[in-house]
């Protein structure tokens, strides 16, 4: 096989690999993950990049919180919403990589 060929064949295949990981970078960024506030204080959702989407409180069971454990309990659902995101954004690159 030429040089020549050789080289196309690694750019094909360059091409390919990058092909395959904008495609699950952009699957993971389109879903969104929701995460419980802990107590049954409603949900927050963020998107597959990690942006915060949505919080809905459950007005139904503000009152029996305070504002200081209402804030701890946004703050820790936030975080693991970001952290899962960015855990399936790990995967899909990880899956995206050659063998």
């Amino acid at each position: 096989m030429s040089r020549r060929r050789r080289l196309e064949n690694l750019v094909s295949e360059i091409e390919e690999r990058d092909e395959k990981r904008t495609r699950a970078i952009a699957n993971v960024r389109s879903q969104t993950i929701e995460v419980d506030i802990a107590d049954d204080l409603g949900v927050v959702e963020v998107s597959g990049a990690g942006r915060l989407e949505r919080i809905e409180l459950d007005l139904d069971n503000l009152p029996y919180t305070t504002a200081p454990a209402l804030s701890a309990s946004l703050l820790e659902a936030i975080v693991t919403a970001e952290e899962h995101a960015q855990e399936l954004r790990q995967q899909a690159l990880d899956a995206s990589r050659p063998r």
